[in-house]
């Protein structure tokens, strides 16, 4: 129930942010395609095109960061601003797009070292309230939600539900028993999004080790009134935070099988959302229809694209050249969202008088169909009156004591829901099977690794054997001389060193690409261990949760048994009582024919033991309810204990693992180390050989020499 103020036009401001290289593009060698001017230009080449004539593409934009800008940055330029005119009763939405792996999450959430948008603004918001007039009072609800697969999930109160998108001529659009929980502190709404987030959908691919398969929305409404005023009057600003899921290539990204599926359903999502954006920056198609009900996520944004919102676009890019195409499409599409024209509204609330009018106005519509005639009334009558009823249900839970009432009655669904069997253990069966499939991976990388490690080793002793052979046909050339050269023999010595030479670089080239395999398997085999670690710690994480639930089930019970028992012991001694009394009584008026105390005394004892009867069963009752918790509580340890040992056993299996891989790793770089001293040695041989055989033809040249000087000089001494 909002009535606005005149409203003000302005366009969605657009930001591009492009992060640093990631792992897998430094190991392609990828080279940068992205550079910014003055801090509002964004200039992409085309790799492709080469040399210096290669073409560019320049997009201008509110905002242009690169990879060394903090998100506190970019939350003071371009989000407190937002907050502020929350803050006077303006919607507001901060949504981040781009392929993934590009960012989005992270400038999102961001890390502790660097905390993204929401914690930010959770931080200053609780601020600017702290610092509010005393007689301005607030109140403040969250909301998150994500859509899987064209599917919307409550992640606050995670039922497994399906949520329908509803639309209130006042409230506008919103999602029907999505829970709205009241956060009094920054701390109260950092740990719900944190526990929404670990419901969220999430997977590993090829392009992220953490991709999110579904969109998210964290909703956070800011109500507001003047407890000094005269009238009730105040205002309401609701602010959108989205992280969308990345738009995906499957060649790129690697899905298969799910992923595929959940890569496709994220496309057409956001391609309904790019067709919404391109009906909406094209002037001409603006005021003819708007494509918002093509998809859910396109309907819950329809107040953030054209309509009563101040938004804030946040465009996620790679700079490597392997990601061009993903990332000039993702500059195109922040390029149209800037024409987009939105029209903000101050919400001032007037729920009392909204209702008021909506009573008055059913009470008019009953009164005419009351008046219809014989005929009775028609099927669209009925359908507005139940419209407007409809209507009038969700004008009145939007008090400040309903939204209380409400608050309280989700969050004892939520701690239901997370405790029962249905939702809590179905997420850790999920994961646990998640967990096996990552160990079952594990275990063939490693054996990939090995069947590769063998190659390798075949190899190599293949490449020393070819080196051998040519060595010694090189030794067998150098020891012919000149005048041999050019024999037949010689010759196809020559031709043999030379087939050799060719077999062994073609051997090298092999060998080089199993290194490489060996080298590729080896990232692999980290990143599912990083998923293993992410699972395992998730795993430990909803068991405390669970404990911690379930510990305070079990203390809620006991207080209800001990307040039951009580309440029934107190009733008994009251029947007691009044059974007593009325036996004396009837025994005070009929004394004269029964004349027997000891009938009084033992319908009194009967009495007693029926009373002492009824307490023995409750007893053994609430004895039988202890029993059976204990039953349970010594399953659910069971069952946790060997969860326990499961992850133990993941992580002395990967201890293993590791231990291994440096291990194999070590005795490669031994083996190389001893190769490379065995060529040295063989050369130095080699070498020493020559020179040895150079030495011998000098020291029998010498020695000719030798012998024909004694010739001439026994001669000379013979003429002489």
């Amino acid at each position: 129930a909002i009535m606005s103020s005149p409203s003000d036009s302005s366009n969605v401001q657009v930001a591009v942010r492009c992060r640093p290289f990631n792992d897998r593009e430094k190991a392609l060698g990828s080279t940068r395609v992205i550079k910014m001017i003055d801090k509002k230009t964004t200039v992409i080449h085309n790799p492709s095109s080469g040399g210096s004539g290669a073409k560019e593409h320049n997009f201008t934009y509110d905002r242009s960061y690169f990879w060394d800008t903090k998100s506190v940055e970019i939350y003071r330029e371009l989000c407190e601003p937002l907050l502020e005119k929350a803050m006077e009763g303006y919607n507001a939405t901060v949504f981040a797009y781009g392929q993934t792996g590009s960012g989005k999450t992270y400038s999102m959430t961001g890390t502790e070292e660097d905390p993204g948008v929401i914690p930010l603004m959770h931080q200053d918001m609780f601020k600017r309230i702290e610092s509010a007039p005393p007689n301005i009072q607030f109140l403040v609800t969250v909301s998150y939600l994500e859509i899987y697969q064209e599917v919307i999930y409550d992640l606050l109160n995670p039922s497994g539900k399906d949520m329908k998108v509803r639309q209130h001529p006042q409230l506008g659009v919103y999602v029907e028993g999505l829970a709205e929980l009241v956060v009094r502190n920054e701390d109260d709404i950092a740990q719900l999004q944190e526990q929404g987030n670990k419901v969220r959908k999430m997977a590993a691919t090829e392009m992220n080790h953490s991709s999110s398969r579904s969109h998210a929305v964290f909703v956070i409404q800011i109500e507001q009134k003047d407890s000094e005023a005269d009238t009730v009057q105040g205002l309401r600003a609701k602010i959108n935070l989205v992280d969308l899921a990345g738009s995906e290539r499957a060649d790129s990204t690697g899905a298969e099988g799910k992923q595929l599926k959940e890569g496709a359903a994220i496309n057409k999502s956001l391609s309904a959302l790019g067709n919404v954006i391109n009906a909406l920056a094209d002037p001409k198609k603006r005021t003819s229809h708007v494509p918002y009900r093509d998809s859910k996520l396109t309907r819950i944004l329809q107040e953030s694209l054209g309509g009563n919102c101040l938004t804030v676009m946040l465009a996620m890019v790679s700079p490597a050249d392997v990601n061009h195409g993903e990332t000039l499409s993702t500059l195109q599409y922040a390029n149209r969202a800037k024409n987009i024209q939105n029209v903000s509204k101050k919400n001032e609330d007037e729920n009392t008088r909204i209702i008021r009018e909506l009573r008055e106005e059913i009470s008019r519509l009953r009164q005419s169909l009351a008046h219809s005639g014989g005929g009775g009334p028609s099927h669209e009558e009925i359908q507005r009156m139940e419209g407007m009823i409809s209507d009038l249900q969700v004008a009145k839970r939007q008090t400040w004591d309903e939204k209380e009432k409400l608050s309280a009655m989700f969050e004892d669904e939520r701690r239901k829901n997370l405790a029962s069997k249905g939702m809590l253990d179905w997420v850790m069966d999920t994961l646990k099977k998640e967990n096996k499939e990552v160990h079952e991976r594990l275990q063939a990388l490693g054996n990939e690794k090995d069947k590769l490690a063998r190659q390798y080793k075949d190899k190599r002793k293949s490449v020393d054997d070819i080196k051998e052979d040519l060595q010694a046909k090189i030794n067998e050339y150098s020891k012919y001389d000149k005048s041999e050269a050019q024999t037949p023999e010689a010759k196809q010595l020559v031709a043999q060193i030379h087939k050799v030479k060719e077999q062994l670089k073609k051997e090298n080239e092999e060998l080089k690409d199993l290194k490489q395999g060996i080298r590729d398997v080896q990232e692999k085999i980290r990143s599912q261990k990083e998923d293993a670690e992410a699972h395992a710690t998730f795993l430990a994480g909803n068991r405390e949760l669970r404990e911690m639930i379930e510990r305070d089930e079990r203390e809620k019970v006991e207080r209800e048994n001990k307040m039951f028992l009580s309440e029934e012991l107190d009733k008994m001694k009251l029947e007691i009582e009044q059974e007593k009394a009325e036996l004396k009584l009837r025994v005070v008026q009929e004394g004269a024919e029964i004349n027997s105390e000891q009938l009084a005394k033992a319908e009194m004892e009967l009495i007693e033991l029926r009373a002492q009867k009824s307490m023995m069963a409750l007893q053994i009752q609430t004895l039988e309810q202890e029993k059976q918790r204990y039953k349970d509580a010594l399953d659910d340890a069971y069952k946790r204990h060997k969860d326990a040992m499961e992850i133990q056993q993941l992580q002395h299996f990967q201890a293993f693992r590791s231990y291994r891989e440096v291990f194999e790793e070590q005795k490669l770089v031994l083996e190389q180390r001893f190769r490379s001293l065995l060529e040295d040695a063989i050369h130095d041989a080699v070498f020493l050989s020559t020179t040895n055989n150079e030495l011998q033809q000098e020291t029998e040249r010498l020695r000719e020499e030798a012998a024909g000087l004694k010739d001439k000089l026994s001669m000379a001494s013979a003429v002489m």
